[in-house]
């Protein structure tokens, strides 16, 4: 077990975490699990993202490999308004494709039932929540590979995930806390990009965002100026401005503010006082302009809610083709097909050698 900084993400084995930094203060450390460390049955194979609240990794259970979210300390109950949230709507058969399937915490359990759980590992009580595997990178590695792929592509990304927020906005959740390490991202055969929302976020209905949301659930360049201040007063248009930062950042080529090597405080500072820089995008017509609004510092002055955001953007965007199914052989079929034939040839035989026809 490690433990990693949330502000830098320097690593350190031995608990005694610091940072030569001065930007980086390291009060939030949590520990991450390592490779082949047991968490009660399951077995880590890979860290995939470090997010504010909870750390995801690929497990192995029972042989069969899940994808294992551990929430940090001080974190568990969005760990749990998670959980509780995706197994109300899996139960009620409404389970969304770009939202990640909760599985059983114990598979001696049902869902209902045990839909998270606890354990202590090392002393320590760690809450944690099991899903289906899905293939995948987290956003993040794939933009650290190609910052800035192909319009279409980040534009189908975007409308895709702007369908999952409406999901959650149509069950009275908010997500809060959008960013590209909160997202996986797959490719399929046709290079069109299929996500899923890793991360739920606050998961909070609005009226409670002052109870349920805390700046420590997302970083503060991905976070609503509105969140930011001392009410914390968001709604619908806050998950807008979330969306509209990571498109931002697939059209820019760069985050909209800069916040590597910069302490918590300016970055925050910075988000609530500067506009980002234009994206330079000349080459693109109208799409600048909507994602613009999108990220406009003032609530009232963007789209009402995800719903109107997507909307905008299909007017400059082809809608998202169909993901093109493999053929499934069916070895059944095929047996039978292949016996017909065999008897029709021997048939033929058997009447060639009774006719006394030679070969």
């Amino acid at each position: 077990m490690k433990q990693v900084c949330l502000q830098c993400n320097r690593q350190a084995a031995d608990g005694n975490l610091w940072c030569q930094e001065g930007y980086c203060a390291t009060t939030r450390k949590p520990a991450i699990l390592e490779y082949g460390e047991q968490l009660g049955d399951i077995e880590i194979v890979k860290l995939l993202v470090v997010l504010p609240t909870s750390a995801v990794y690929r497990a192995r259970r029972d042989q069969t490999q899940v994808l294992l979210k551990v929430a940090h300390d001080g974190c568990q109950q969005q760990l749990e308004r998670e959980a509780e949230f995706l197994m109300e709507t899996q139960r009620a058969g409404q389970r969304h494709p770009m939202l990640p399937t909760l599985l059983p915490a114990h598979v001696q359990e049902s869902l209902t039932v045990s839909y998270y759980s606890k354990t202590v590992f090392r002393g320590q009580i760690k809450y944690y929540s099991v899903f289906q595997d899905q293939e995948g990178d987290v956003l993040r590695e794939t933009l650290a590979r190609n910052p800035q792929p192909w319009y279409r592509r980040a534009g189908w990304l975007t409308i895709s995930l702007a369908d999952a927020l409406v999901f959650m906005h149509k069950q009275r959740r908010l997500h809060l806390c959008l960013s590209p390490d909160g997202v996986l991202v797959r490719f399929d055969k046709q290079k069109v990009p299929r996500p899923t929302l890793l991360d739920l976020g606050a998961v909070t209905p609005e009226q409670e965002i002052g109870l349920n949301w805390h700046p420590h659930y997302a970083a503060a360049a991905y976070t609503a100026p509105e969140l930011l201040g001392r009410g914390r007063r968001g709604g619908p248009a806050s998950d807008v401005y979330g969306l509209g930062l990571i498109f931002y950042e697939m059209l820019a080529g760069r985050p909209a503010f800069v916040y590597r090597l910069r302490k918590e405080d300016d970055v925050r500072r910075s988000v609530l006082q500067d506009t980002p820089a234009p994206m330079n995008r000349r080459d693109l017509v109208g799409i600048p302009a909507v994602v613009e609004q999108a990220i406009s510092q003032d609530y009232h002055d963007r789209q009402q809610d995800v719903w109107a955001f997507a909307s905008d953007l299909l007017g400059h965007f082809p809608k998202v083709p169909p993901e093109k199914k493999p053929r499934v052989i069916n070895w059944g079929t095929v047996a039978v097909a292949s016996g017909a034939a065999l008897a029709i040839t021997l048939l033929l035989v058997l009447a060639l050698l009774l006719n006394g026809t030679a070969f």
